[in-house]
C-alpha cells in the first residue's frame, strides 16, 4: 500500500472512533436505567413513608423549671447542757434515725460522779439488808418475850387464885409475880429495841432513796453527754466541729416524712398554677419521675428576679427521694381544645417555613401551616391542614417537593 492510501485509512478510522464511544455510552445508560422507577418512570427511587390523619383534639402546653427538693421540717438539734464536744458522728448527708447518737460531750467527770453515787447507793442497800436481817431478828425474840409474858401472867393468876384458897404460900405468889414483871420487862425492852430498829431502818431507807435519785440523776446526766436525733431526717448542716463548746445547735437535720419541691416561675407563668394543679416531678439523680400537685405560691414576685417561688408537694412518698436533690418540675399553662393536631415529628423545617407533607399521586407535597402550642408528643396545627387529611408521619425528613414515594403503612 503507498503513502497516499495509508494516510486515507487512517483518517477514516479517526472520524469513526467518536460515534463507538458515543454508541457505547447509550448503551450503558440505557442498560444501566432498567432497574426500579417512579410513577412516572423517571428512575427515581421511591421514599417509604407512613401515613396516619391529622385529628381534633385538645393540647396543654408544659413548661419546666428547675427546683431543689426540701423538708418541709427542718431540725436544729442542740445539747441539753453546756459542756465541750468531744465527737460528731455525723457529716452533710448522712441519714439518722429518731435516738441515733449523733455527737457527744466530754463525760468523763460525770461517769466518775455516776461510779461514785452507784457505790453509796450499793453501800446503803448493803446496810438496809442488814437491818431487815436485824429487824426479822427482834421480831422473832418479841413474839417469844410475848409468849413467855403470857405464860408468866397465866401462872401467877393460877398461884394467886391458890393462895386465896389457902392451897398456895406467900412465897410462891411472890415468885410467880417476880417472874410475870420480869417476863413483861423483857417484852417492853423487845420492843423498845424494835422500834429503835425501825427507826434507823427508816433512816437508812431513807438514804437508799436519796442515794438511788443520785444516781438516776447521774445517769440522766451523763445521757444528756449522748446528743440523739429526735427524728428520722438528713444532716443538711453541721455547725460544731469536735473541741468547741456546745453552745446552740450542733447539727441540722430535714425530715423525710413530708418534702416538696422549690422552684421559681415567670410572671408570665404564674397566672397558670394554682393550690392542687396537677404537675410531673422528674429527679435525673434517680432516673425517676413522680406525680405532684402545687401547694403553695408567694403572693408577690421577687423584687430582684422578678419571679415567683412555687412549691410542688409530692402526691405519695418518694422513695430514693431526699431534701437537696435538684428536680425538675412540668407544669401545665396554655390549654386549647377541639383543635387540628399532628404528632410534633410530622412538622418539619424547610427554611423558615414549617412544612407537613400529604401525598398525592404517588408524590410527597408539602403544606405550609402555622404551628401553635405543643405538648410532649403533639403539635396545634392553627392554619394549613384540615382535619382528616392524611399526612406523612415517618420518612417525612428525607422527603423533598415532588418525591416519589411508597405509603407502606396508612391510607
Amino acid at each position: 500500500m503507498g503513502l497516499k492510501s495509508r494516510m486515507r485509512y487512517g483518517n477514516s478510522t479517526n472520524k469513526l472512533l467518536p460515534a463507538v464511544l458515543v454508541l457505547s455510552l447509550v448503551l450503558s445508560f440505557s442498560v444501566s436505567g432498567c432497574g426500579k422507577k417512579g410513577p412516572q418512570g423517571t428512575g427515581e427511587a421511591p421514599v417509604a413513608v407512613e401515613l396516619a390523619k391529622a385529628e381534633l383534639g385538645s393540647i396543654v402546653r408544659e413548661a419546666s423549671a428547675t427546683g431543689t427538693v426540701v423538708s418541709r421540717e427542718e431540725v436544729k438539734v442542740a445539747a441539753s447542757m453546756v459542756g465541750r464536744l468531744t465527737k460528731v458522728y455525723v457529716q452533710v448527708g448522712d441519714r439518722v434515725r429518731a435516738g441515733d447518737v449523733i455527737a457527744e460531750l466530754d463525760n468523763e467527770d460525770i461517769k466518775a460522779r455516776l461510779d461514785q453515787a452507784r457505790a453509796g447507793l450499793e453501800q446503803a442497800r448493803a446496810a438496809l439488808e442488814q437491818l431487815e436481817a436485824s429487824r426479822a431478828q427482834l421480831e422473832a425474840n418479841l413474839r417469844q418475850a410475848e409468849a413467855k409474858a403470857n405464860n408468866d401472867r397465866a401462872n401467877w393468876e393460877r398461884v394467886k387464885a391458890l393462895y386465896e384458897a389457902g392451897a398456895a404460900s406467900k412465897q410462891q405468889l411472890e415468885q410467880a409475880q417476880m417472874a410475870m414483871e420480869v417476863s413483861q420487862a423483857q417484852v417492853d425492852a423487845a420492843r423498845a429495841s424494835l422500834e429503835g430498829l425501825e427507826a434507823q431502818r427508816a433512816s437508812v431507807s431513807s438514804q437508799v432513796a436519796s442515794a438511788e435519785a443520785g444516781v438516776r440523776q447521774a445517769e440522766v446526766t451523763l445521757s444528756n453527754t449522748y446528743i440523739k436525733a429526735p427524728v428520722d431526717g438528713v444532716v443538711t448542716a453541721r455547725f460544731l466541729n469536735p473541741g468547741e463548746i456546745a453552745q446552740g445547735p450542733i447539727v441540722q437535720l430535714a425530715t423525710d416524712k413530708d418534702i416538696e419541691v422549690n422552684f421559681q416561675v415567670t410572671e408570665q407563668d404564674i397566672r397558670f398554677l394554682k393550690e392542687g394543679v396537677e404537675v410531673r416531678i422528674a429527679v435525673p439523680a434517680l432516673g425517676r419521675e413522680f406525680k405532684g400537685r402545687i401547694s403553695t405560691f408567694s403572693p408577690a414576685a421577687d423584687q430582684r428576679t422578678r419571679s415567683y417561688t412555687v412549691k410542688a408537694k409530692f402526691t405519695s412518698t418518694p422513695e430514693g427521694v431526699h431534701p437537696g436533690m435538684t428536680a425538675v418540675i412540668y407544669y401545665p399553662t396554655e390549654r386549647v381544645d377541639n383543635v387540628v393536631v399532628v404528632p410534633k415529628n410530622a412538622v418539619v423545617k424547610r427554611g423558615a417555613r414549617d412544612i407537613v407533607f400529604t401525598v398525592e399521586e404517588g408524590r410527597a407535597v408539602g403544606r405550609p401551616v402555622v404551628v401553635g402550642i405543643s405538648d410532649s408528643e403533639k403539635v396545634e396545627i392553627k392554619e394549613g391542614l384540615a382535619q382528616g387529611t392524611p399526612i406523612v408521619v415517618k420518612g417525612q425528613d428525607f422527603l423533598s417537593e415532588g418525591q416519589s414515594v411508597e405509603v407502606v403503612k396508612g391510607e
